[in-house]
């Protein structure tokens, strides 16, 4: 045979031999906060650090809330498997069930029995689906704070990950989140959270000619202090004409002080708005940062000694639409409260309590731990109805149906403002029955009651999700008992419905970065007038036992 001849026939050979390239499976990739319609679902952005992403909320009460809905591309006719990732977030009781309906046709329950409450996707079934635009709806069940991340539709050969790390991989290769970090703009200052410590900066730096922005993950500013979550930015009240006792910019953005003279998130936004050197950009998280050297930063552990650096940019993402932003600037402002700025980049910080001996503070503890104070659900709406209003309190709720199912009364009382000591339950596990409403609340605890306090014995930015759960349980539980049980409040509440409950705690304690100065008891014991102060607050030493609710004797170490 001739040399051309064998040779084209060893090359017919092996194209005969090589398969085709295999068809790729088709995704289609659907995040649950960026629904067209989110209906009555929440937007939870609390805990994306932790378990990957925003999600949707079902926070109907009891009542299942109105569905969200979307479209959905279907780039071929055939069969998909319906993949959601959600968590069953009590797995004994499987109270946050939902269903996700495609083209007409509904899942089974998402959300029951769970192995475990982590995060992780859900089979949905298979769905046979005509090429095109198909709708897509998430129907809530129970109205008992079912949650989704994302639904995935994929055909034969895909499974979406459960790592968070290659999970973020396929989130933005299959267009869960942008593809391309857009250019946000360069800034003299970039701040981000926009609650009291915040906005006061975007103010004072605006104020004296820079360029802002200040970017929040919430639709409303304020923080703590903002219309959901509603503790008053208060110091000690003192008597008049001395009724002003927070200053600085909080006299402009709470000119009204007072226990139960809550935030206006409108009000304060308005302020801010009218800065022309501020830009607001709400609904939009912050997710990392990039360093000045171009190398990637390590976050550090609690304590760990790190290295000096730059940041150069703060990196983000539009909650609503999953659109990746960089924001530029020289200057940048941690006021995140869980100082996730300040982690990103490598900066050092503490966490928990530390040694007496460290500072000389009388009021800590002989050995450092990891606990602090706890979160709250400070918000909670009632309505007077014409006539009697049922509550259904489900079985996985605490159940409390008796004084002395509770705590003693009287039991948490303090030292003497003369005896400033550390009491002996602080280090101690003390965890008791529950704390008892007081003899005048009507609502339990639940209408802006701090003592509704849970989680400081738990991680507060790791356990967060889990923590603001507990509190549901809590919280049901006690009204419960207020609408049911007491009898010092069952003929007012005959007619009152609870109508909503916040899902944003107000979170009290957690990682502190270390800066050029740190605050101890020293400053309260010896204080002093400092050379670059900005403004003046009136509160003392004022800490709650780890056990918040559930504490078993004295609640709180507080010096005046």
């Amino acid at each position: 045979m001739a040399p051309a001849t064998l040779g084209l026939l060893v090359g017919l050979l092996l194209t005969a031999t090589v398969p085709a390239a295999a068809h790729a499976a088709p995704v289609v990739w659907l995040e649950a906060e960026a629904f067209a319609d989110v209906g009555g679902w929440s937007r939870d952005t609390q805990h994306v650090d932790v378990m990957g992403s925003v999600y949707l909320l079902a926070t109907g009460l009891g009542k299942p809330v109105a569905a969200a809905v979307t479209t959905a591309e279907i780039p071929e006719t055939g069969t998909y498997r319906l993949w959601v990732r959600a968590r069953d977030w009590l797995p004994a009781d499987s109270p946050g069930r939902f269903v996700v309906n495609v083209g007409g046709k509904a899942s089974p329950e998402i959300g029951r029995s769970a192995d475990d409450d982590r995060w992780h996707w859900f089979d949905g079934g298979e769905f046979q689906l005509e090429a095109g635009p198909t709708d897509v709806r998430l129907e809530d069940v129970t109205g008992w704070w079912g949650r989704c991340d994302a639904i995935v539709l994929a055909g034969e050969g895909f499974t979406p990950a459960d790592d968070l790390p290659t999970l973020a991989v396929q989130r933005e290769r299959h267009g869960g989140v942008s593809a391309e970090i857009a250019d946000a703009g360069t800034f003299d200052v970039v701040i981000v959270g926009a609650g009291p410590a915040g906005m006061g900066a975007a103010l004072g730096a605006a104020r004296r000619g820079a360029k802002v922005a200040l970017i929040q993950d919430r639709p409303v500013v304020g923080g703590n202090s903002s219309d959901e979550i509603q503790v008053p930015p208060m110091g000690w009240g003192g008597q008049p004409p001395d009724t002003i006792n927070v200053t600085g910019a909080c006299e402009e953005l709470y000119p009204l002080q007072g226990w139960r003279n809550f935030a206006d998130s409108r009000r304060m936004e308005e302020l801010l708005r009218a800065e022309p050197r501020i830009t607001l950009h709400t609904n939009t998280r912050c997710q990392g940062v990039e360093m000045a050297d171009g190398k990637p930063p390590r976050p550090l552990a609690a304590g760990e000694r790190g290295e000096a650096g730059r940041i150069a940019a703060v990196l983000a993402i539009d909650v609503t639409s999953g659109r990746r932003l960089r924001y530029r600037a020289p200057v940048f402002i941690d006021c995140t409260g869980h100082a996730w700025v300040g982690f990103y980049a490598g900066a050092e910080y503490r966490q928990g309590e530390e040694a007496r001996a460290e500072f000389g503070e009388s009021l800590a503890p002989e050995q450092a731990t990891d606990r602090t104070q706890g979160n709250t659900l400070y918000k909670a709406v009632f309505a007077d109805r014409e006539r009697t209003a049922v509550f259904q309190c489900p079985p996985w709720a605490y159940h409390w149906t008796k004084p002395e199912d509770f705590e003693p009364r009287g039991s948490h009382r303090r030292l003497g403002t003369l005896d400033i000591r550390r009491p002996e339950n602080f280090d101690e596990e003390a965890r008791g029955t529950g704390r008892a409403p007081a003899p005048d609340d009507w609502s339990g605890g639940l209408d802006h009651g701090w003592r509704l306090e849970y989680g400081g014995v738990d991680d507060t930015i790791q356990d967060a999700e889990r923590i603001r759960d507990e509190l549901f349980r809590i919280t049901l539980g006690l009204w419960n008992y207020a609408k049911y049980h007491d009898v010092r409040t069952i003929v007012a509440n005959a007619n009152r419905e609870l109508v909503w409950l916040n899902y944003v705690p107000g979170v009290r304690e957690s990682r502190r970065l270390i800066g050029l100065a740190t605050m101890t008891q020293r400053d309260f014991d010896t204080p002093a007038i400092h050379a670059d102060a900005v403004a003046f607050t009136d509160w003392g030493i004022d800490v709650h036992h780890p056990q918040g609710f559930w504490v078993r004797g004295n609640d709180c170490i507080h010096v005046y």
